[in-house]
């Protein structure tokens, strides 16, 4: 998790990788795939086309998701028990492994398991990515000016949760952002990103952002584990949390069923 702690790390580390990562969001935009805002949904039809995609809540608290890779197929999980917010920002961090990692995840070189890390090198790009990709800075230095006018009296952080509506990404992923393109500087950010945000939401926000789709389409998931029992490619935790989450949603599918007839 990232925090007062390790921003500042976090924060030198992306300043250091930025130059190769910007070459594929613009690499990205030059596909057509990023707009001003919204850009997460054209990611997500863009992977939903290439790849087989699951959906479905998980009970692991910082699991995001995944990309796997078996018998020629690559798959993409979403855990959509996440806020809106951090689903959108998870499109993209798995659009990130599934562009430019696919010879690494095809030869198990890489892991993409989102778990929180958060200097792990291979998933700091993965977010840096997602951040470059869906928060257009020129937007976003526009927006937080305009509605520092707006609200001239407000705490800056609640300014900061104003932006939410406007990008629909998480809140620390919009701090790190500012601290590191100078929007707010130093002693802002390290004050705001452990700031308890989700309690301080301002009356004129849509609250609907923070809940989870809990969408679910499992239609490719027997394949997927059809083919892990012929050729072992996930972790045994990541395994074990799939089929655990799917024997669940197909028993209370069954008893849905049966309490329709």
């Amino acid at each position: 998790m990232i925090n007062q702690q390790n921003l500042l790390e976090v924060i030198t580390q992306n300043k250091r990788l930025l130059p190769e990562v910007i070459s594929k969001v613009e690499n990205t935009k030059d596909k057509g795939l990023s707009f001003r805002l919204k850009t997460h949904e054209s990611i997500k039809n863009e992977l939903m086309k290439h790849a087989h995609v699951l959906l479905f809540p998980s009970e692991e608290q910082n699991y995001g998701g995944l990309v796997t890779y078996r018998n020629g197929n690559f798959y993409i999980h979403i855990n959509t028990s996440q806020p809106r917010v951090y689903e959108n920002f998870m499109w993209a961090h798995e659009y990130y492994h599934y562009m430019y990692e696919q010879e690494e995840i095809k030869n198990s070189t890489t892991q993409t398991f989102f778990d929180d890390s958060v200097l792990n090198e291979n998933e700091r790009k993965a977010n840096l990515f997602a951040a470059e990709l869906l928060i257009n800075s020129h937007v976003l230095k526009e927006s937080y000016e305009s509605i520092k006018e707006l609200y001239p009296e407000d705490d800056y952080r609640l300014n900061v949760i104003r932006l939410i509506p406007i990008f629909e990404v998480p809140y620390k992923s919009l701090v790190i952002k500012m601290t590191q393109d100078g929007v707010i500087n130093e002693t802002e950010g390290l004050n705001a990103i452990d700031y308890d945000y989700r309690n301080q939401l301002p009356s004129d926000i849509d609250h609907s952002l923070f809940n989870p789709t809990l969408a679910i389409k499992l239609n490719e998931i027997n394949r997927m584990l059809q083919q892990q029992r012929i050729n072992p490619m996930l972790r045994e935790t990541d395994l074990e949390s799939l089929e655990t989450v799917y024997t669940k949603h197909m028993k209370r599918l069954v008893e849905l069923q049966q309490e329709k007839w």
